[in-house]
């Protein structure tokens, strides 16, 4: 009914069900023209209701929890420097100081933050998770450079706990998951009381399906405006300096389809014109793990392409 070829459908499922091609993905769900058209929960069918680990997606959901506050007229500008919220939380580097909201947002922040090394000190340190990101030094003047550090997440969530004065969990929870139906997940914070901006939100698939939808439709949900329209168009547009980048959201090779990316294999593909979403889910921290990243977003980009034909 909803211009699926089954055969070619089922082919799909059929070859993740084989563990050789696929060993850690533990579900796909496809939504098209609004409506659930095929899940399969490869691993325990219990998947179908149990909270899942997004990993870097949560990056995806920050974003968008910062275009709603600059909607609502919270952040004033992304341009302004983060240090006009984060004062406290500053070493006296002047340079620093010009760090803007837009290149937290683009990763192009200037700061050290080497994930492998840098995240689980993050995680663990005693005192202010912000104070920590902050007090790395400068490797790159800002906005000249970009890689992906856990950091910048960090600091957007400490942003919008300034301006809103509530946790990013619960302005996400009142502003963007209510609104659309999503009522069970959980979101890990740091002993400082902050969010986790990069990771740590946990989510049920089919859950992930209707961030893709909101995406896929501007922003809205059942004809309200819950993210606004100019956010999402600016979010998911080439904005880095050396990377197909937007803000937190990476534009694909089609320039028109979209992806919020896991590592391990966590991921909401947005394909506006074919009116898709596919979402996906694998094991975060699976010992049997053998495939790169980035060969594994190869393979998935051939489930796509089964799919999208």
């Amino acid at each position: 009914a909803e211009g699926f070829d089954p055969v070619k459908l089922d082919r799909v499922y059929q070859s993740i069900y084989n563990e050789t091609l696929y060993p850690t993905i533990r579900s796909l769900t496809v939504v098209r023209n609004g409506k659930l058209v095929s899940e399969a929960y490869f691993k325990d069918p219990d998947d179908i209701g149990r909270l899942h680990d997004v990993m870097s997606v949560t990056k995806s959901i920050t974003s968008l929890a910062a275009g709603i506050a600059l909607g609502q007229g919270l952040i004033e500008s992304i341009d302004a420097p983060v240090y006009q919220h984060l004062a406290p939380y500053f070493d006296e580097d002047p340079v620093k100081r010009t760090i803007t909201l837009r290149q937290v947002l683009t990763m192009e922040n200037g700061l050290e933050f080497l994930n492998d090394e840098h995240t689980g000190e993050m995680f663990y340190c005693e005192g202010s998770s912000l104070e920590y990101v902050l007090g790395k030094p400068l490797v790159y003047a800002p906005g000249t450079e970009w890689y992906s550090g856990d950091g910048n997440p960090q600091l957007v969530s400490g942003i919008i706990q300034q301006v809103t004065g509530k946790s990013m969990e619960e302005f996400v929870r009142n502003n963007l998951f209510q609104p659309i139906g999503i009522d069970d997940f959980y979101w890990e914070k740091h002993g400082d009381g902050l969010t986790f901006g990069a990771f740590g939100l946990w989510l049920i698939p089919r859950e992930m399906a209707r961030i893709g939808q909101v995406m896929l439709d501007k922003g809205r949900w059942n004809g309200q405006q819950v993210v606004p329209q100019e956010w999402v168009a600016e979010s998911v547009i080439i904005q880095a300096n050396s990377r197909d980048y937007g803000f937190y959201w990476y534009p694909l090779d089609d320039e028109e389809s979209i992806k919020a990316a896991g590592q391990r294999g966590q991921l909401i593909l947005v394909h506006p014109s074919k009116q898709l979403v596919v979402v996906m889910t694998s094991d975060s921290f699976a010992r049997s793990w053998i495939l790169t990243k980035g060969s594994y977003v190869r393979k998935f980009q051939g489930i796509y392409d089964a799919l999208d034909s």
